[in-house]
């Protein structure tokens, strides 16, 4: 079992607003006089705009809430899909209904997922993700939330927090060169089959404050097919690192061998080199696979190990200055 890192994640979504919802469209039983509907956000950490969603991000998840009373629970929102429609995010439909607080309630717990097209299962104890080897997205989770009677969020926006499912693995390059260099013909070729697809299943504990949650990898397909990149070209009199735009997300997997082949063409020329991963794909983390082409073969002189969310950055950031330290160096 994989532990599942609860640092918060940003979704980056816009507030949750609902418009032209009547009465009669509550589920949650007696609305007691003053209760406000449900709105559902999905929390951010930096700034963005309500029309832009960067790469790897949704603009739908799913989601479950319960109310808890005594010690019993009752379904409040049974896996409603929230979609982003317009400006606004909403998940009233004609089968949807617009949800209230119940003040009666001691608290609320929210899981949520996204896409919805990943979320198999869901409920208040345990949420299944499938997850499978791409270039487009990961498949994301909300940390468990617990909103209690006494809290000043109770009857507020409900904030969820998203994290990254899978693992992103990506290449760049350097070389120094009088002339641009172009790289075609990308790809990193795992010498044993990885992990695909896969089932990633959290298991919530409600009794902890924050709640917590755990994670089983079930892995369901694997191949030794190869990672295959964009090109990428070098600029003339530069030791910077040029990255290529493709970004794998991938399955994590403990189970990720430790020998791996890069091959690629350089300026016509063909070039290969085996290379030891030392590193355990892990969720919600970047990893940048960085080649030197200066010598006859391609050598990995560093990996650098990000957070998912903070990924997302210029070539030039990677290591400022276009310098290589002697960390992290691979023969």
């Amino acid at each position: 079992a994989m532990k599942y890192c609860h640092t918060p994640a940003a979704m980056l979504f816009a507030i949750l607003m609902l418009h032209s919802c009547s009465e009669e469209g509550v589920l949650s039983g007696d609305k007691v006089s003053g209760d406000s509907p449900i709105l559902l956000s999905a929390d951010r950490v930096t700034p963005f705009t309500r029309s832009y969603l960067p790469q790897g991000m949704h603009d739908n998840f799913k989601v479950y809430a319960v109310s808890e009373h005594g010690g019993e629970r009752t379904t409040a929102i049974d896996g409603y899909e929230v979609k982003f429609k317009g400006d606004d995010w909403n998940y009233v439909t004609d089968t949807q209904h617009l949800i209230y607080w119940n003040s009666n309630a001691d608290r609320y717990l929210f899981t949520a997922g996204a896409p919805i097209s990943a979320v198999t299962a869901i409920s208040e104890t345990s949420m299944t993700l499938r997850l499978t080897n791409n270039n487009t997205a990961s498949a994301m989770a909300s940390e468990p939330l617990s909103v209690k009677q006494d809290s000043p969020d109770f009857g507020k926006l409900v904030k969820l927090r998203f994290a990254y499912a899978h693992s992103m693995v990506r290449v760049a390059f350097t070389k120094t060169a009088t002339t641009d260099v172009t790289i075609t013909d990308i790809t990193l070729t795992p010498d044993a089959p990885i992990a695909t697809e896969a089932n990633m299943t959290y298991s919530y504990d409600w009794s902890t404050t924050p709640a917590q949650a755990t994670t089983q990898l079930t892995t369901t397909a694997t191949s030794a097919s190869p990672l295959v990149y964009d090109e990428v070209t070098i600029p003339s009199n530069t030791t910077s690192v040029t990255l290529s735009e493709t970004h794998h997300y991938c399955v994590p997997s403990a189970a990720n061998p430790t020998g791996w082949t890069v091959t690629l063409t350089c300026d016509g020329e063909a070039k290969s080199a085996s290379f030891a991963n030392d590193h355990t794909w892990e969720s919600g983390k970047s990893y940048t696979y960085i080649f030197s082409l200066t010598g006859k073969t391609p050598k990995l002189v560093s990996v650098v190990t990000q957070d998912l969310q903070d990924a997302y950055f210029d070539c030039n950031d990677i290591l400022p200055g276009g310098n290589f330290s002697d960390t992290d160096m691979t023969e």
